[in-house]
């Protein structure tokens, strides 16, 4: 990348983070939380990419705060699966790994089908009535950003039905984990899954429900592994050079030995 593309490619970051950071701050937050919500959502949303070092004395001045709460707000994302620690050197965005994404979903198969087949028997009139609503806000929700919160806020609310306070934290931290790769253009949604789970709900079959689950994620992931393949395909291929560029540096290697060549012939001519 070029001096005026870094440059520009900062720019852009530091105008979505701004954008990020002044839309949290309407909701009136605490330091701490302001920070914690605002960098969870610039990181779900790329606006800060795998890999990113993230320098809490930057932080700090951006979010106009001391390093205190950017400090508990980062040790919170790293619970989260979002952020890193290494010593001596601070914190980094998490880099999604296929092989870590598949272990998640797993996991989540695991949970989310023993949470369902909790839940589904536990479940009264007003629930339902609830989950009604859920359902069709994320039916009508617009694709994108708004249709992935609506999605969240109705299997949340159906885990929660099973009164399982430490199963919901469990499942929501590692719906959080992959929250990234559900952002990911080349992923399409399946809404006739919803659908189909959500009918089996109705119909008050866990079973059926929790195997539509698992069907589903295993799906989901092996979409994402094959996106990070062929993303690290991609960018191996970007960084290898071009044949103009391998001719190029030859070119230039080759004036260099001729150069010295020339100076070590003058020297030996004027000794």
């Amino acid at each position: 990348m070029s001096g005026s593309e870094a440059n520009g490619h900062d720019a852009n970051v530091k105008r979505r983070l701004d954008r990020i950071i002044a839309d949290a701050a309407a909701s009136k937050l605490t330091a701490q939380d302001l920070v914690l919500t605002s960098m969870r959502e610039a990181i779900l949303t790329a606006a800060l990419p795998p890999r990113t070092r993230l320098r809490q004395e930057k932080l700090a001045e951006m979010f106009g705060t001391s390093r205190i709460p950017v400090r508990e707000a980062l040790r919170a994302l790293e619970y989260e699966g979002l952020v890193t620690s290494l010593p001596y050197r601070g914190f980094t965005v998490t880099e999604l790994d296929a092989d870590d994404i598949e272990e998640v979903y797993d996991l989540r198969i695991l949970l989310e089908s023993h949470a369902v087949r909790l839940a589904v028997p536990l479940m009264t009139d007003e629930d339902l009535r609830m989950l009604e609503e859920l359902f069709a806000e994320m039916r009508d929700a617009q694709p994108g950003d708004a249709q992935l919160a609506a999605r969240e806020r109705f299997y949340i609310k159906l885990y929660s039905m099973t009164g399982r306070h430490r199963l919901v934290n469990l499942i929501s931290r590692l719906r959080q984990e992959v929250a990234r790769s559900l952002r990911w253009p080349t992923l399409q949604h399946a809404p006739e899954h919803h659908e189909q789970f959500f009918e089996a709900i109705r119909a008050g079959d866990a079973d059926r429900a929790a195997s539509q689950l698992a069907s589903h994620y295993r799906r989901v992931a092996i979409l994402i592994r094959r996106y990070l393949r062929d993303a690290s395909l991609t960018e191996r291929a970007a960084r290898r050079p071009t044949a103009a560029q391998t001719i190029g540096a030859r070119t230039r290697r080759s004036a260099r030995s001729a150069t010295r060549r020339r100076r070590r012939g003058g020297h030996a001519a004027g000794g």
